[in-house]
C-alpha cells in the first residue's frame, strides 16, 4: 500500500497577506491543499487566486469564531455577541444545534456560489473535534454533499450516524520553533501507509490580520518552512504521493466493522490547543487510535465531558 500525504494549510481567506502566503507555499510544492473562510475579509481575493490555481484543492473551513455569520445574526442568536459577532474561541457559549447547521448551510453556500465546489470540509479552531454536537453537523452534511471530513482525533460515538470519507490519518502541529524542519521531516520518514492530512498555518502577516488574530508572526515562519524546496525533495525521495482531498472521491466509506468501532467511546483521549494558544502540540491519529506528543513526550488524558453546543 502506498504512502499518500495531503499537506493543508488552513485559513485561506483569512486576509489577502495569508492567501498570498498559502499561494507562495503552493507554487513552492509544499502544500497540496487549503480551506477557505467564507466570511472573512480575504474572501473575495481567496477566490481570485483560487480560480488562478484549478490543481490547487481547496476545502470550506467551517468557521464560528472569526468574524460575523453568513446568516442574518438575528436568525443564530446562540451563535454571537450582542455586536452581531461571533463568540470567540475562549468564551463559553451554549451554541444550539439548529443555528449551526443554518450557518453551516449559509457557509457552503456562499462557497458554491462562486462556481467552485469544496473539496472537503472541515473546521476552524477544531470546532468538529471539540464538540461533539458540531462534528455530527458537519459530518452529516459531509455526506449529503459526498465531501471528505477532516479526521477528528476523537471519536464520538453517534451510533446512527453515517461515516462521512475521512484521511487514514492526520497529523497536528505547528512549525515556527527552530527545528520545525526537522520535525516534520522526521513525521514524513515515519509516515503511515495510506492517506495522511497534515495540517499547517502559512502565511504572510497584514494589518488585517493583525485585528483579527493572535496567530501572526509563527504564519512567516511556518511558510519558510513549506516553502522550502527541501520539503518537496523529501517527499519525492520517500516515495511519497502528494495529493489532495479530491483523490478521496474514489476512497470508500468506512466498512461497518469499522464504524461499530470507532462508535465505542476511547477511554484515553488527548486534549488538544487551538492553534491561538501559546505552545506546541502534535498529534497522529489513526483510525480510532491517537498517538500525541508534545515536546517529545507522550501525554493521555482522560476524556472531560463536553457541554451541548
Amino acid at each position: 500500500m502506498s504512502r499518500q500525504v495531503i499537506i493543508n494549510a488552513d485559513d485561506f481567506g483569512l486576509s489577502p497577506a495569508v492567501n498570498s502566503g498559502i499561494m507562495k507555499a503552493y507554487q513552492a510544492g509544499g502544500i497540496t491543499s487549503t480551506s477557505m473562510m467564507v466570511n472573512m475579509p480575504g474572501f473575495g481575493d481567496a477566490l481570485r487566486l483560487a480560480r488562478l490555481l484549478p490543481g490547487l484543492g481547496v476545502g470550506l473551513h467551517f468557521n464560528l469564531t472569526y468574524g460575523v455569520p453568513v446568516s442574518d445574526p438575528g436568525s443564530v442568536p446562540s451563535l454571537v455577541r450582542p455586536d452581531g459577532s461571533f463568540h470567540d474561541v475562549k468564551s463559553i457559549c451554549n451554541r444550539d444545534v439548529a443555528d449551526v447547521e443554518k450557518e453551516l448551510e449559509a457557509q457552503w453556500q456562499r462557497f458554491v456560489e462562486t462556481s467552485l465546489f469544496p473539496t472537503h470540509l472541515d473546521s476552524h479552531h477544531l470546532l468538529h473535534q471539540n464538540d461533539p454536537f458540531i462534528y455530527k453537523v458537519m459530518a452529516t452534511k459531509a455526506v449529503k454533499e459526498n465531501v471528505p471530513l477532516r479526521r477528528s482525533q476523537i471519536v464520538h460515538p453517534f451510533p446512527d450516524l453515517a461515516s462521512p470519507r475521512m484521511t487514514d490519518s492526520i497529523l497536528l502541529d505547528t512549525y515556527g520553533d527552530a527545528k520545525a524542519m526537522e520535525r516534520l521531516f522526521q513525521y514524513l520518514r515515519s509516515l503511515p501507509e495510506g492517506i495522511t492530512e497534515i495540517v499547517c498555518h502559512p502565511g504572510h502577516v497584514d494589518e488585517i490580520l493583525r485585528t483579527i488574530s493572535e496567530w501572526t508572526d509563527i504564519r512567516e515562519r511556518e511558510l519558510s518552512v513549506f516553502a522550502d524546496q527541501e520539503v518537496v525533495r523529501v517527499i519525492k525521495a520517500l516515495n511519497i504521493i502528494p495529493i489532495n482531498f479530491k483523490a478521496l472521491k474514489i476512497k470508500p466509506f468506512l466498512s461497518e466493522d469499522h464504524k461499530q468501532r470507532a462508535s465505542r467511546p476511547e477511554k484515553s483521549l488527548t486534549r488538544l490547543r487551538h492553534h491561538d494558544s501559546i505552545g506546541r502540540h502534535s498529534a497522529f491519529a489513526q483510525g480510532s487510535r491517537t498517538i500525541s506528543k508534545k515536546r517529545g513526550s507522550t501525554l493521555h488524558s482522560s476524556a472531560r465531558n463536553r457541554k451541548r453546543i
